[in-house]
């Protein structure tokens, strides 16, 4: 019995995927075995969810994706939904995931920051605001588990600094200290866990308010 070209697996392969093949082009994920580890280095979950990705300056909405931040890997579920593929970090411009939108950095040597993904959390002329989490893998007994870290770097005059709280950006911005104390009490500003993405971001956009206006002058 002939094989019509409806039934060939590259020819289903290129109908389903499109003009998106050029993202499925990379390796298959490697997954972690369960029984070995406590818990996933994924941001969120380990579920696939929905993402958008400008890839080569080419938007590509309706994506399902999960990142591993510990392999640093944004990974694409492919049209079947049965396997993974690993997109190359090197062409991606941003990917947006839990309404977060990731950015591939490559940190100068010096900087001490690695390359990896970082969610970009405040962007403008003068400041840019990243956060990053990553993981690392600790022993407990016959298995491991996933320690995780949040980090909050600012990009200013080309340099990377560690920001945690209203201080670091007091200390930064010395002639803007009364300022920064004064919007962050009216604001009331809370840098502890799941709200400090939300405040840094306001404390960041304030400063490059300040900054700017001080530049025009």
């Amino acid at each position: 019995m002939p094989i019509g070209a409806q039934d060939v697996p590259a020819v289903n392969y290129l109908q389903q995927v499109g003009d998106y093949a050029e993202i499925y082009n990379g390796k298959l994920e490697e997954t972690y075995n369960v029984l070995k580890y406590e818990n996933l280095p994924y941001y969120k979950d380990n579920s696939f969810t929905d993402a958008s990705v400008v890839y080569k300056n080419k938007f590509y909405p309706n994506q399902k994706a999960r990142i591993d931040l510990f392999r640093e890997q944004l990974i694409l579920l492919m049209p079947e939904k049965r396997y993974g593929v690993i997109l190359s970090s090197q062409n991606l411009q941003e990917a947006t995931i839990h309404n977060k939108t990731f950015v591939w950095l490559n940190p100068a040597s010096d900087s001490g920051l690695k390359q990896g993904y970082y969610i970009r959390l405040f962007e403008d002329k003068t400041l840019k605001l990243f956060c990053k989490e990553s993981y690392g893998i600790q022993q407990n007994q016959v298995t491991y588990y996933f320690e995780r870290k949040i980090r909050y770097h600012l990009f200013y005059n080309g340099r990377y600094y560690q920001v945690k709280n209203k201080g670091s950006y007091t200390k930064l911005f010395p002639k803007l200290k009364k300022q920064i104390n004064q919007f962050a009490k009216n604001h009331k500003l809370n840098f502890k866990n799941d709200a400090a993405d939300n405040s840094l971001s306001l404390l960041t956009g304030y400063c490059e308010e300040l900054l700017t206006s001080t530049n025009k002058q």
